[in-house]
């Protein structure tokens, strides 16, 4: 299930700034343009999400990328911090799980086994996001010192504003922040997945959702659902009931998760919901072929970018 970009989360919850998470953002084109012709997705028969594989998928970062990127991030901040006398604090420990693949939880729990130990909750042996922190942070650094040497005095995360004097030093345009983005980012625009593939990631993912091929399984997977003694329109409001937010999955989280299981691949909600998003990513990324395949080139040199960082001593 797609929504706001978790990168670099770990670092912005140490720099006490979400717009880390934007950086150096823009949009080069609408997600809007008319859809080309182009086949209809088949409809295959999907018992686990965990392998699917999207049209956009060579555009997203892998879940190991993500946290590549995170520690690199960290890296590069921590190391300019020090320059100025300033440390970042240390993360609490975060523990490692969340989908191992980007489809893998994408349509809501897909896995019987999943279902019956860890219910909504994603495994612990199944990594790739950062998970609710395992220790309470400590007390954000307010000094104004440390700030103006952390986001600069322009747009926190961005290499925007002017050099800064401190003490003997000058603070680069957006500070230790701006000096990561800039050089983790390189030529492109964004930091992370570009703007214009999360754009049609969400309006493909949510447009899916109403074509009357997926209402329809929803409709029968509600009804399953009933039978069974749950009350959920879709599969979507089962994943985010609040009841099923606490740190370790329950009984009753586990029992609606294998019914919920069962009720998806009784009529193959997966697989219809899958063929419908990838049709709509399609009819989204047509006429935008030229700035998907930039994007991809940048992703790639941002990829080696962080790997250099990581293989670096310091």
């Amino acid at each position: 299930m797609p929504g706001p970009s978790r990168l670099l989360t770990a670092l912005a919850a140490a720099l006490g700034a979400a717009a880390v998470l934007a950086s150096a953002t823009s949009c080069s084109g609408s997600a809007g343009a008319a859809p080309a012709a182009h086949a209809p997705a088949p409809t295959a028969t999907v018992t686990d999400g965990l392998d699917l594989r999207l049209p956009l998928a060579d555009h997203l970062l892998t879940p190991q990328a993500r946290r590549d990127l995170d520690r690199a991030a960290r890296k590069l901040v921590d190391q300019c911090m020090r320059r100025f006398g300033f440390a970042l604090a240390d993360d609490p420990v975060l523990a490692d799980s969340g989908p191992a693949t980007p489809a893998r939880m994408r349509y809501g729990v897909t896995s019987a086994q999943q279902a019956r130990t860890t219910g909504y909750h994603a495994a612990p042996a199944d990594p790739g996001r950062p998970a609710t922190p395992a220790a309470t942070p400590g007390p954000r650094n307010t000094d104004p010192g440390y700030l103006l040497v952390l986001r600069g005095n322009g747009t926190a995360g961005t290499d925007g504003g002017t050099p800064a004097p401190h003490g003997s030093r000058t603070v680069p345009p957006g500070g230790c922040t701006g000096e990561m983005t800039k050089e983790l980012s390189g030529r492109a625009a964004f930091l992370g997945d570009p703007p214009l593939v999360r754009e049609i990631d969400a309006k493909g993912f949510t447009e899916s959702q109403r074509t009357p091929a997926v209402q329809e399984a929803f409709r029968g997977w509600s009804a399953c659902m009933l039978a069974s003694g749950f009350h959920y329109g879709t599969p979507l409001d089962a994943a985010a009931d609040p009841a099923f937010a606490g740190e370790n999955p329950g009984r009753d989280e586990r029992r609606t998760a294998e019914a919920d299981v069962a009720c998806k691949q009784r009529s193959n909600v997966v697989g219809i919901w899958f063929a419908a998003e990838v049709d709509r990513q399609h009819a989204l990324m047509a006429g935008h072929e030229d700035e998907l395949r930039t994007v991809g080139i940048q992703l790639q040199e941002q990829a080696a970018r962080v790997d250099d960082t990581l293989n670096t001593a310091g």
